[in-house]
């Protein structure tokens, strides 16, 4: 079902045997980025995880007045499956905020999935940083086969015990519908931005903002500004990606 349903959405064919990325590809992945980006993900990575140690919780106990002991115990998860979105954009700064604190919080397994390219590949960034990260397994599956694949396993992909990552609304739909049998984060909906600048406003962090969110899909994106030359010098940049200008 893998197969079929990445070949009929993705329009791409993988077979059984590919569809976990190897360590040859991961290590070929290194050649295809930026000279400098592994550099900034170090840096990257020493801030997150010093913030989310700070939120890891500790199992205690105490003894009341009657001698019952009272307290709680946090166990880490054993398997959590990772869903990184690549369609519109490669979402690689959702692998290290969603790796980072499973890794931190002490889950065992992580699986990450992503959807792959016209040619059959994931992005090479995407690769890198779950590297770096030392994420256990990597598939080239999306959409909602992905989730059901995490959710209830198959011989090439074996079950997770929660799911987390954001996705289109297929794969939103598919964690609704799996919520039960596995967990899931939660439901994202899609992004509801206004942003508004005057003529002091700088165009080109204006232009930044908006395009950050263009890699949301169905998202619903306004600039309100009582600038002519600012309108016009946004909408030459964004035009015909969906966003209104007032």
């Amino acid at each position: 079902a893998l197969i079929k349903y990445t070949k009929k959405f993705d329009k791409v064919k993988v077979s059984v045997k590919s569809l976990r990325v190897s360590e040859s590809e991961i290590s070929g992945a290194y050649q295809n980025i930026e000279s400098d980006f592994a550099t900034c993900l170090k840096v990257i990575i020493e801030n997150i995880t010093r913030f989310y140690r700070r939120q890891i919780k500790k199992s205690w106990k105490i003894k009341d007045a009657d001698g019952v002991v009272l307290g709680e115990n946090f166990y880490p998860l054993n398997r959590v499956g990772i869903y990184i979105p690549a369609a519109q954009a490669p979402l690689v700064s959702t692998v290290y905020m969603t790796v980072l604190p499973a890794k931190i919080a002490g889950v065992k397994q992580i699986a990450l999935v992503s959807p792959p390219d016209k040619d059959g590949n994931i992005n090479p960034h995407i690769l890198v940083v779950a590297n770096l990260l030392k994420v256990d397994e990597i598939y080239r599956v999306g959409g909602a086969q992905a989730i059901a694949a995490l959710t209830f396993g198959t011989k090439s992909i074996p079950r997770v015990d929660k799911i987390i990552g954001p996705g289109n609304i297929y794969v939103t739909e598919a964690k609704r519908q799996v919520f039960g049998f596995v967990g899931v984060d939660m439901l994202a909906g899609p992004t509801e931005l206004v942003i508004i600048a005057s003529r002091f406003s700088d165009p080109k962090l204006v232009i930044a903002d908006l395009k950050a969110q263009q890699e949301h899909g169905k998202a619903q994106i306004f600039l309100v500004t009582n600038s002519k030359a600012l309108a016009r010098g946004v909408r030459s940049q964004v035009e015909n990606n969906g966003y209104i200008i007032l």
